[in-house]
C-alpha cells in the first residue's frame, strides 16, 4: 500500500511539473536528458556480504529493490528496516537562487558524469559496478544466496545460470573497474594512476565488497520534478562497502562515501548536505526516530514492543542507524580534516549541524508538492535545522520540552529511549529522518566527501536493538578513526567441495591454493586459528540455527576463545565463549554419517545443508573487542545419492592403498582414500629433495628434506614441495585426487636406541642383550646416560643430547677402550692437571673414551674432539663429591634417578682452515698439545684448535657452530663385587666404575674388555627414496547400467498418509530413486489402474538420481487413493513400477 501511494504521487505531479514555468538556467539547456544504460549492465545491485542487505540503483535511488520494495534488509534474509534513503544538497547560486538537488521519493538525479566541457555523459562504461576482492576463488555455493537476493527469488529457486551470471558480473566489474571516472583503487605508488600490472587493485578501506556508481543533477526535467529547481551542476560519486563478517560487529555495517563535485558554472553558497532516510522497521506504521548527538548518529526503532514482520522470523524488531563520520571540509589553520580517507592539515570537517524528521500525514509531513519550489524551501529549512515550513525568513524551530521548559533546538528527539530520558518520540507512525552538515561554500571545481555508515542492530527487545546499534556504531567509529588502515578481517573463506554418497557426505576443503590463502592469513594481527563445520536446517538459516559439528584448530595452546558480546537478554556486553578449540590439529576434510539436526541417520535422496568456516585469533586486538573473527556461513547443498548410474566405486572412504618403497630411508608413506568418487586410476610417486625450502600453507618457511608427488600416468606434478610429518597421525598433509598422502620421517637427531657393545667396533651387544635404553638409559653395566633435561628428543631449544639438532641422522659412538685429549667447552683451553702437588701437574689430561660421529647410509666416520665442563677446576673429568654440613653433595646429578654423575660431556666437530670437516687424529696429539700449551706468537693470535668466542671449533666455522653434542651426563654406577662388598664408587665415597676392563659390572663381575656405547638415530627419507602407489578409478559397464535400471524404485510404497521425509502437513510426495544422473533425459508417466494418464514428470539432461511426485495430477489436484502404474523411460531402457497411494484424508481411524 505504501508503494502504491508513492507511485500514484509521482504520476499526479509530473504533468503539473512540466506545465509550471520554471526558473531558467541557460547553461543546462544543452543536455541530452534521456537516461541511458547499456543493455547488459545491471541497473540494481546490493551490498550483502555481511549481515545487511542494502540495495542501490545506478541513478542514486538508494535502499529500494527492483520490485519497488524496502531495500534495507536487516538481518540479511529476514525483514526490512529501510524503505528508501538518499542524499540531498541545497544552497544558493547567484546569491538568491535556491537549489535543492538529490534523490528522495522523486529522484532528481540521473546516471552519468559531467565531462570537461560540461556535457552529461551516459551509457557505455557509466553504470553501477560491484566487486568482491575474492572474486577469483568464489564458488557457486558462495554466491548462491547472493544470486537469490539479486534476482529476488528463493535460494532453492535460483538457477545455475543466475549463479553464473553473478560470478561473471563480479569478474567483469573487477576487470573494468572505472578508475578513470573516479572509482577508488589502491594506489601503491601514490601517483594517481591506476596500474594493475604493478599490483594495484580496485577497492577501498580494505573492504571485501564494494559498489561504485556516478550520478548527476544535470537533467533539467529530473531536477525540476524533484523540487522545482534548476540543476546545480553536481556530479555525485557513490562508493559503498562492506565486510565479510556477518557474525561480527563489522558485518552489521554498510559504509558509504558520497563525493560531491561542483561541475556547474556558479558557486553554491550557504550549502548543506543532508542524509535522509525513510526507515521502516518491519511494519512501516509504528516507528520512532531519534538522534544521539554524542555519536552523530540518527536512528530509528520500533514504537511498540512487537512487529509482525520480524515476529515471522522469531525476532524482536531491529533498529537502524546512520552515523555521520565526516562532513564537508572548510579551511581551519591548525586543524586536520579527513578527506579521501586521508588526513588534510589546515582544514576541519564540519560536524553534523542538525537533525530533523517528518511524518507521513503528520503535522510536518513530506516536503511538497514535488515539482514545486515550495518543497525546496521546506526541505532547505530542514537542512538548516528547522521544521519543514516554506518560510525561509521566519523558520519554525524544533522544540524540546522534556525538561519542562520549551527550548529551541536543532537536534530534536535527542533523548535516550533505552533509559526513557530526555526528548523522546511519541505516537508511532511512518517516520522519515535526516541529519545535516553545513553551511559551507561549494565553489566551482570543488570536491567534498561525506563519510557515513548505515548500521543495523538486533536485540531481544525493540529497545535493546537500539543499544546494539550504538554499540556497533562505536566499532564503526573506531575503524573510521583508524582510516580503515588496519581493518580486522576473518580469513579467506575455505573453498568446500561436497561429495554425496548413499548415506554419507564428504566435505573437502583441502585444495592447496585456497588452504594456503586461508591458513597463511594474518590480517591486522589476526592469524588463522581453525575451522568450524556446521549443519544448517535450511539454505536461509542463520548462524544461530546452525549446529556445530566439529572444530579443527591449530595445536598451539589456544582453545576456548572468549569475547565481549552484546547479549540481548542482558541489554549489555558480556564476556562469553565465541570459539571452542580443542588443540587437536587442523583437518581439511570430514565424512559426515549422521543428521546432527535430528540425531538420526542421513537418508538417501534427502537434502541437507552444511557449512565450513574459518576463524582467526588475536589475543590483544588493537581496534575492536573481537578476539576471533569467523567467515560467513555459506550453505552447501547436498542431496544424498549413490555412485553415478551404471558406476561403482572401487574403494571405500578410509581404505589404505598399497605402497611400494625403494631406498635407504626409514620414513613412512601412507595413501588413504578420502573420496572414492575422485580416484583416477593413476600411479603416483613420492620423491624427495634434500636441502631445499618452500613456503608452507601456513605461510611459514619450511626447509630440509621435502617431498613432492608426481602423477606418473599423466606426467604431471600433483604436489610441488611439502614438509614431512612427524608421524602418520599428522593431518596437515595434502589430499590429491581423492587420496590423502601422509609422508612422515623421523625428525633429525631423534635418538631411538642407546646400546652397549663390547670392544669397538664390534657389533656384539654386551651379554647378548638386545635391550635399547632410552632416557633414563640403564646400560648393561649399570651406567645411566642422561642429560640436564632428563629426557631425549626434546625441541631444539631444550637441554638435550643434541641441543641444536646437529646430529641429523648421524649416530654417535663413545668408546671407553680409547682415550682423547680434552678441551674446556666454553673457553676452548686444553684440560691440564690442575691439582697442586700432583706429579703430572700442568700436563694434558685425557678423557677415558674416544667419540665418533657415524654418518648414515654408508657415510664417513669422523672422530670428534672431546671436552667437558670442568666444574671443580682440577682439570680431570670426574664425578665430584664433597661433604657439606655432614652430607655428601655432588656437583652433577642425573635428573631421572637422582644419581650422581660425571661432569657434562661435550663433543666438538673440527674444521681445517678452509672449513672442511676434520677428525681428531691421535697421531697429531703432539701438535694439539703444542698449539694449546706452547703456541708461537702467530699461533697465539689465532689458535688453530681454540674455540674462539664459544662459536666454532677449529680454524673455520662449519656447519656446527656450537659443540656437536652438549651436556651429556654419565650417571655413576655403584655395584657389589663377587664377594658382595661394595668397591670403588660405593656410597661411602671414591669414584664411579666405568665400562672398562678391570671395573665391575652391575652383577659384580669384573669386566675383561672395554665397552662402547652407540647412540642410534632414526634415519629419515633421502633423495634416494622412492614411494609409489596406484589408485583404482570408479568402474562402469553395460552390465552395471542394466543392473541399475532394475534398481529404479519409488519410496515409500505403499504411501500410507505420510512420508517420513515430509516436513509439514501440506507437502506430500513420493520419491523415484536410482534414476540415471548422466545428463540423459528421464520421463515418468503415471497411470491410474484403468490406464488413464494421471501425471507426467520430466527431467531433461537429468543430473539427479531422485525425482519427486507431489501426488497431484496434471491439473494440480490431489490424486485419489488407489493403485497406480509408473512407466519410467530412460536412455538406458524402461522400468515399470506399481505403487499404491492412500491419501491422508481417507485414512480409516480406528478407536
Amino acid at each position: 500500500m505504501k508503494y502504491l501511494q508513492y507511485v500514484m504521487t509521482g504520476a499526479l505531479v509530473l504533468s503539473s511539473v512540466f506545465a509550471k514555468d520554471l526558473p531558467e538556467n541557460r547553461s543546462w539547456n544543452k543536455f541530452n536528458f534521456a537516461p541511458k544504460l547499456a543493455a547488459d549492465a545491471p541497473a540494481y545491485s546490493l551490498i550483502n556480504i555481511g549481515n545487511f542487505g542494502y540495495w542501490q540503483k545506478y541513478d542514486a535511488y538508494s535502499a529500494h529493490t527492483p520490485s519497488s520494495n524496502s531495500g534495507g534488509i536487516y538481518p540479511r534474509g529476514t525483514a526490512a528496516n529501510i524503505f528508501l534513503d538518499g542524499v540531498l544538497v541545497g544552497g544558493y547560486t547567484g546569491g538568491n537562487l535556491l537549489h535543492v538537488s538529490g534523490s528522495i521519493y522523486t529522484n532528481g538525479m540521473v546516471s552519468g558524469y559531467i565531462d570537461e566541457d560540461g556535457n552529461l555523459q551516459q551509457g557505455g562504461d557509466v553504470r553501477l559496478y560491484r566487486i568482491r576482492k575474492d572474486w577469483e576463488t568464489l564458488t557457486p555455493d558462495q554466491v548462491r544466496q547472493d544470486a537469490a537476493e539479486i534476482y529476488e527469488t528463493s535460494v532453492s529457486g535460483v538457477s545455475d545460470a543466475q549463479i553464473q551470471a553473478v560470478l561473471d558480473q563480479y569478474e567483469t566489474d573487477w576487470n573494468n573497474w572505472p578508475t578513470h571516472l573516479g572509482a577508488p583503487f589502491y594506489d601503491l605508488d601514490n601517483d594517481g594512476v591506476y596500474e594493475p600490472a604493478d599490483g594495484e587493485t580496485p577497492g577501498v578501506a580494505n573492504a571485501d565488497q564494494v559498489i561504485w556508481y556516478v550520478a548527476s543533477d544535470a537533467d533539467v526535467g529530473a531536477t525540476a520534478a524533484l523540487y522545482g529547481c534548476t540543476p546545480i551542476g553536481l556530479e555525485i560519486q557513490y562508493t559503498l562497502w562492506g565486510y565479510n563478517q556477518p557474525g561480527a560487529a563489522l558485518g552489521q555495517i554498510v559504509f558509504k562515501n558520497v563525493r560531491i563535485l561542483n561541475k556547474g558554472s556558479e558557486d553554491l553558497t550557504d550549502a548543506y548536505i543532508s542524509l535522509w532516510s525513510d526507515p521502516d522497521i518491519g511494519d512501516f506504521t509504528n516507528d520512532f526516530v531519534g538522534v544521539d548527538t554524542t555519536l552523530s548518529l540518527m536512528f530509528s526503532y520500533n514504537g511498540v514492543a512487537d512487529d509482525g514482520d520480524y515476529a515471522a522470523y522469531g525476532l524482536a524488531p531491529a533498529a537502524a542507524g546512520y552515523d555521520f563520520f565526516a562532513g564537508p571540509i572548510v579551511e581551519s589553520p591548525g586543524d586536520t580534516a579527513i578527506f579521501n580517507l586521508q588526513k588534510r592539515p589546515g582544514y576541519r570537517n564540519l560536524p553534523a549541524s542538525s537533525f530533523g524528521y517528518f511524518v507521513a500525514g503528520g503535522v510536518y509531513s513530506d516536503p511538497g508538492p514535488y515539482g514545486d519550489t515550495e518543497a525546496a524551501r521546506e526541505y532547505y529549512n530542514l537542512m538548516r535545522g528547522f521544521a519543514p515550513t516554506d518560510d525561509l525568513d521566519n523558520p519554525t524551530a524544533w522544540i524540546d520540552s522534556s525538561s519542562g521548559t520549551a527550548v529551541n533546538t536543532k537536534f530534536p528527539l535527542a533523548g535516550d529511549p533505552v533509559a526513557g530520558t530526555g526528548d523522546l518520540d511519541a505516537n508511532p507512525a511512518d517516520r522519515r529522518m535526516l541529519i545535516n552538515a553545513g553551511p559551507f561554500t561549494l565553489a566551482v571545481g570543488d570536491t567534498q566527501d561525506v563519510v557515513t555508515a548505515v548500521i543495523g542492530g538486533i536485540g531481544d527487545t525493540y529497545l535493546t536493538s537500539v543499544t546494539d546499534v550504538k554499540n556497533t556504531d562505536a566499532v564503526a567509529q573506531t575503524l573510521f578513526d583508524d582510516l580503515f588502515q588496519s581493518v580486522p578481517s576473518a580469513p579467506p573463506a575455505p573453498v568446500v567441495e561436497a561429495t554425496p554418497f548413499e548415506d554419507q557426505v564428504l566435505l573437502d576443503w583441502s585444495g592447496l591454493t585456497s588452504v594456503g590463502a586461508t591458513e597463511s592469513s594474518n590480517i591486522s594481527g589476526y592469524a588463522f586459528e581453525g575451522y568450524n563445520v556446521y549443519q544448517l536446517p535450511s539454505a536461509t538459516s542463520t548462524a544461530d540455527e546452525a549446529v556445530r559439528i566439529g572444530t579443527f584448530d591449530l595445536n598451539n595452546g589456544v582453545q576456548t576463545i572468549t569475547g565481549n558480546v552484546f547479549v540481548p537478554e542482558y541489554g549489555t556486553t558480556v564476556e562469553i565463549p565465541v570459539q571452542y578449540g580443542l588443540d587437536k590439529g587442523v583437518k581439511r576434510q570430514l565424512v559426515i554419517s549422521q543428521d546432527y539436526m535430528t540425531g538420526g541417520p542421513l537418508y538417501p535422496g534427502s537434502e541437507y545443508y552444511f557449512a565450513v568456516t574459518a576463524y582467526n585469533y588475536n589475543a590483544d586486538p588493537p581496534l575492536i573487542e573481537d578476539k576471533a573473527l569467523e567467515t560467513a556461513l555459506t550453505p552447501i547443498y547436498v542431496r544424498l545419492q549413490d555412485a553415478d548410474f551404471g558406476t561403482r566405486y572401487t574403494s571405500s572412504v578410509g581404505s589404505d592403498l598399497e605402497i611400494s618403497h625403494t631406498g635407504p630411508g626409514q620414513g613412512e608413506v601412507s595413501a588413504t582414500v578420502t573420496n572414492p568418487a575422485a580416484l583416477t586410476g593413476d600411479t603416483y610417486r613420492v620423491s624427495f629433495v634434500a636441502d631445499t625450502s618452500y613456503t608452507h600453507l601456513s605461510g611459514e618457511s619450511i626447509s630440509g628434506t621435502l617431498w613432492s608427488l608426481d602423477n606418473m600416468t599423466k606426467g604431471t606434478k600433483s604436489v610441488e614441495l611439502f614438509k614431512q610429518a612427524l608421524d602418520q597421525t599428522d593431518s596437515d598433509q595434502p589430499i590429491v585426487d581423492g587420496v590423502q598422502v601422509v609422508v612422515s620421517g623421523p625428525a633429525p637427531a631423534t635418538i631411538i636406541a642407546i646400546e652397549e657393545y663390547a670392544s669397538w667396533p664390534s657389533t656384539t651387544l654386551v651379554d647378548g642383550t638386545t635391550d635399547s635404553h632410552i632416557a633414563p638409559s640403564l646400560s648393561q653395566t649399570g651406567n645411566i646416560w642422561d642429560n640436564r633435561a632428563g629426557a631425549v628428543n626434546l625441541p631444539s631449544y631444550a637441554r638435550d643430547y643434541d641441543r641444536f639438532d646437529y646430529w641429523g641422522f648421524d649416530d654417535v659412538v663413545l668408546d671407553f677402550g680409547d682415550s682423547s685429549l680434552s678441551w674446556e667447552y666454553y673457553s676452548g683451553w686444553m684440560h691440564v692437571d690442575s691439582t697442586e702437588g700432583s706429579p703430572t701437574f700442568g700436563e694434558p689430561v685425557y678423557q677415558p673414551f674416544a667419540a665418533y660421529r657415524v654418518k648414515p647410509f654408508g657415510g664417513d666416520t669422523l672422530r670428534l674432539f672431546a671436552g667437558f665442563w670442568d666444574t671443580n677446576g682440577d682439570g680431570h673429568w670426574s664425578c665430584n663429591m664433597e661433604v657439606i654440613d655432614g652430607e655428601e653433595t655432588f656437583d652433577w646429578v642425573c635428573p631421572t634417578y637422582g644419581s650422581e654423575a660425571w661432569e657434562p660431556i661435550y663433543l666438538i666437530q673440527g674444521y681445517d682452515s678452509d672449513g672442511n670437516e676434520i677428525s681428531y687424529d691421535p697421531a697429531d696429539e703432539d701438535l694439539y698439545i703444542q698449539l694449546a700449551l706452547n703456541p708461537t706468537a702467530e699461533q697465539e693470535e689465532y689458535d688453530g684448535l681454540g674455540l674462539a668466542t664459544n662459536s666454532y671449533w677449529g680454524n673455520a666455522a662449519g656447519e656446527f657452530n656450537y659443540p656437536f653434542a652438549t651436556a651429556m651426563l654419565l650417571g655413576a654406577y655403584y655395584g657389589p663385587n663377587e664377594a658382595g662388598s661394595y668397591v670403588e664408587g660405593s656410597p661411602e665415597g671414591a669414584t664411579s666404575s666405568l665400562p672398562q676392563a678391570g671395573h665391575y659390572d652391575k652383577f659384580g663381575n669384573v669386566l675383561t674388555v672395554d665397552h662402547y656405547y652407540k647412540f642410534s638415530t632414526a634415519k629419515g627419507n633421502t633423495a634416494d627414496d622412492i614411494f609409489e602407489f596406484t589408485t583404482t578409478a570408479p568402474t562402469s559397464s553395460a552390465d552395471l547400467l542394466a543392473t541399475d535400471l532394475e534398481r529404479i524404485n519409488v519410496f515409500p510404497n505403499p504411501y500410507y498418509a505420510s512420508n517420513s521425509q515430509e516436513t509439514n502437513r501440506f507437502d506430500h510426495f513420493v520419491t523415484f530413486n536410482h534414476l540415471p544422473d548422466d545428463q540423459t533425459d528421464v520421463t515418468i508417466k503415471i497411470y491410474s489402474i484403468d490406464g488413464v494418464l494421471v501425471r507426467k514428470l520430466e527431467s531433461m539432461a537429468n543430473e539427479n538420481q531422485y525425482l519427486q511426485w507431489d501426488l497431484r495430477n496434471n491439473s494440480n489436484l490431489p490424486v485419489a487413493s488407489g493403485p497406480y502404474v509408473a512407466h519410467v523411460n530412460t536412455a538406458h531402457g524402461e522400468r515399470i513400477l506399481k505403487l499404491y497411494i492412500v491419501q491422508r484424508n481417507q485414512v480409516v481411524q480406528y478407536y
